[in-house]
């Protein structure tokens, strides 16, 4: 199954990045910038992509509504690498299918991928 990772926070892109390795059936690129990662999405038609929230420029709310906006709209999960998990409504309004807590709900986004990749047959 096609993902890719979009965060601009090294900490959380490397350790989400090596998670999402140790799951055979995921086919990962990791995209550090918005739009290098539209062209990759563009390219590739990812099944999943998931959204660091945090981002640098507070462009992860933009991300998602522009993904949102697709013909075909991957699943999009966002994810935050803060405590707070005030984004939460924010990111479900704006188009996210799934909210995830990077530090703490890790088990939660390797059920979710579970659960999509049943659903897509892969």
């Amino acid at each position: 199954m096609k993902a890719v990772l979009i965060s601009d926070m090294s900490p959380v892109r490397t350790r989400l990045a090596e998670l999402l390795s140790e799951l055979p059936y995921i086919q990962l690129d990791v995209e550090e910038s918005s739009a290098e990662a539209d062209s990759i999405i563009s390219r590739i038609d990812p099944a999943v992509v998931l959204v660091e929230i945090d981002q640098a420029r507070g462009r992860g709310l933009e991300i998602i509504r522009s993904l949102r906006a697709r013909n075909r709209a991957p699943v999009i999960m966002a994810i935050a690498a803060t405590r707070s998990l005030r984004y939460r409504s924010s990111c479900l309004e704006a188009g996210a299918m799934f909210f995830f807590n990077a530090v703490r709900e890790q088990d939660w986004l390797i059920e979710s991928l579970d659960s999509i990749r049943e659903q897509l047959g892969e």
